[in-house]
């Protein structure tokens, strides 16, 4: 079934309503899902929903949060998100944090206790349409091992990082700092496919094609992915009082997260009219964009270009999902009570559509 982008962002907001979110938090989860799919990044869109879906059946994602904000002082925030849906405490806290850098040309919001923070780019694009920069992190399960080791301590912890422009797509960008998202991994498994050896270890630390064997994954460029991995988790965890390495619950087990996660925000009117660094930025582009390419390479793209592309082109299309991640979704859906036994993929949209 091919899915619009309001009907994906609709479905999403649908179920989550009717397994215990509030309509305006179930919304903000249905536009970064949405985003995520429409941009390509298809391991935080409608697959990772069933992650949350499952954490709702047991009981370990809050849909009903106490979000408390802890500290406020200056251009400092601190929050706790009491387990609830990592989407929604960033959103919060970006809000917070952009006005603290209208005022401040700067500003530090992070927060414990929390789930996933989905598609890291949303945050790049809300930030690149405020006129402002923003670099956003946050640890996660325990997915990789440290460099040289065999047991799972650390996240595969994303960087974003978001430049605006005047014309130009704005820069964005959003890495892992593991080869791969675990979502993809579990996508795999899902469709039965092999992955690439280069993405996970085994139990042992042996390169591995199987995603069923996957139990750690590789670190971007080796040990200097691994130093990026670090630093996130510091920046993440230390001054929330977020958990982790083993503090942090197991993935295979469903247990509470408790991760954290960081929000810089930096107001370039600060520095100079903001016309003239967006203009800057877009001279930036250009040099790069119109250098010599090397043979074979028709484009030089800047970080972000091809999500944006993509996104527009996806708009105009619409996406469709694969059978299995449709019958999933139907059955979580139908476990959670959202729609009665039997139905189909086309009915569970239906509902919210």
């Amino acid at each position: 079934m091919v899915l619009s982008y309001q009907q994906e962002r609709n479905l999403v907001k649908g179920i989550l309503t009717s397994a215990g979110f509030s309509e305006s938090e179930a919304d903000t989860i249905g536009k970064v899902i949405a985003h995520s799919d429409f941009t390509g990044v298809y391991s935080h869109g409608l697959s990772r929903l069933t992650r949350y879906l499952r954490q709702i059946k047991v009981g370990v994602l809050n849909p009903a949060p106490e979000f408390e904000k802890v500290l406020d002082s200056d251009a400092v925030l601190v929050y706790d998100g009491d387990n609830g849906s990592g989407i929604v405490s960033v959103n919060k806290a970006y809000d917070e944090a952009l006005e603290k850098a209208r005022q401040f040309g700067i500003a530090f919001a992070t927060g414990r206790h929390n789930a996933n923070i989905g598609c890291g780019s949303y945050y790049g694009w809300r930030a690149a349409e405020d006129d402002v920069i923003a670099i956003v992190g946050c640890n996660t399960y325990a997915f990789t091992s440290p460099y040289g080791g065999a047991d799972r301590l650390i996240g595969t912890n994303p960087i974003i990082m978001a430049v605006p422009t005047e014309n130009e797509y704005p820069m964005v960008l959003d890495m892992s700092t593991t080869c791969v998202a675990m979502g993809k991994i579990q996508a795999f498994e899902r469709e039965g496919k092999p992955i690439p050896a280069e993405w996970a270890k085994d139990y042992n630390g042996n390169p591995t094609t199987n995603p069923a064997e996957a139990f750690s994954l590789s670190p971007i460029s080796g040990h200097k992915g691994y130093g990026l991995a670090v630093m996130v988790d510091v920046l993440s965890t230390m001054l929330s009082g977020a958990a982790y390495g083993t503090d942090i619950g197991l993935f295979s087990k469903l247990q509470k997260e408790n991760t954290g996660f960081f929000v810089i925000i930096i107001d370039p009117s600060k520095f100079m009219p903001i016309e003239q660094f967006k203009q800057s930025a877009d001279r930036y582009i250009r040099m790069m964009k119109d250098s010599r390419r090397a043979e074979g390479v028709d484009e030089i793209f800047m970080p972000g270009e091809i999500e944006y592309k993509k996104f527009k082109e996806n708009m105009q299309t619409g996406l469709s999902f694969s059978e299995a991640l449709e019958k999933e979704l139907t059955e979580l859906s139908v476990e959670l009570g959202v729609i009665e036994a039997g139905a189909s993929f086309e009915q569970l949209v239906g509902l919210f559509n």
